[in-house]
């Protein structure tokens, strides 16, 4: 069984995202210093924005290998690294570190293939660029884009959408982005976001 050091966030990221995380406990400055000194993953958990990682028991089975791509020191002392996805795995068990630090023992996950956009799927590509587009922290992180990939394009939505976690882990399960596609369509659909 593999093993992984595993940082809960309430901020969310599949393969090929990216994503700034400020890092201000201990216990993560030390997962940072070693991912970075020998050059290798992290994973990102997800929780609900209204939870602290040091309460934190149960992590969703499903989460993220990420690789550091930048790291800053800001102003106040605190670290910030930009991340980037890599694959979902599957955890199995968790551990906690003298100093909080959270490892865990993980499966690779089935990873999602890439799917070209057709004329029904174009509508996200479309939405997800709007939205970008509109969130300048978001749009700069991204140098290269992939809107003609379907699996690209739900894998953002998935990142943002404000919906509760189980769904979230519902989805990425399934062995591609088919249900995911059938459920973002949906969701536009329902909040009469197919024609603006």
């Amino acid at each position: 069984m593999n093993t992984i050091a595993l940082l809960p966030h309430s901020q969310h990221l599949l393969p090929g995202g990216r994503l700034k995380l400020v890092i201000s406990r201990v216990c993560d400055i030390r997962m940072v210093t070693e991912a970075m000194t020998n050059k290798r993953p992290f994973a990102l958990g997800m929780i609900a924005p209204n939870h602290e990682p040091e309460t934190i028991r149960h992590i969703p089975a499903i989460a993220t290998t990420v690789s550091i791509i930048d790291f800053n020191t800001l102003d106040n002392g605190l670290l910030e690294v930009t991340v980037k996805g890599i694959n979902t795995i599957s955890v199995s068990t968790l551990t906690m570190a003298y100093d909080n630090l959270l490892t865990a023992t993980y499966k690779p996950c089935v990873q999602w293939l890439p799917i070209n956009i057709n004329n029904d799927s174009q509508l996200l590509a479309d939405k997800l660029q709007l939205l970008f587009n509109s969130i300048p922290e978001i749009s700069h992180l991204y140098q290269q884009t992939s809107y003609d990939n379907a699996t690209w394009v739900c894998q953002r939505w998935l990142e943002v959408l404000p919906i509760d976690i189980k769904y979230k882990q519902s989805l990425i399960h399934h062995p591609n982005a088919n249900m995911t596609i059938s459920f973002l369509l949906q969701l536009l659909q329902n909040h009469h976001l197919i024609n603006n």
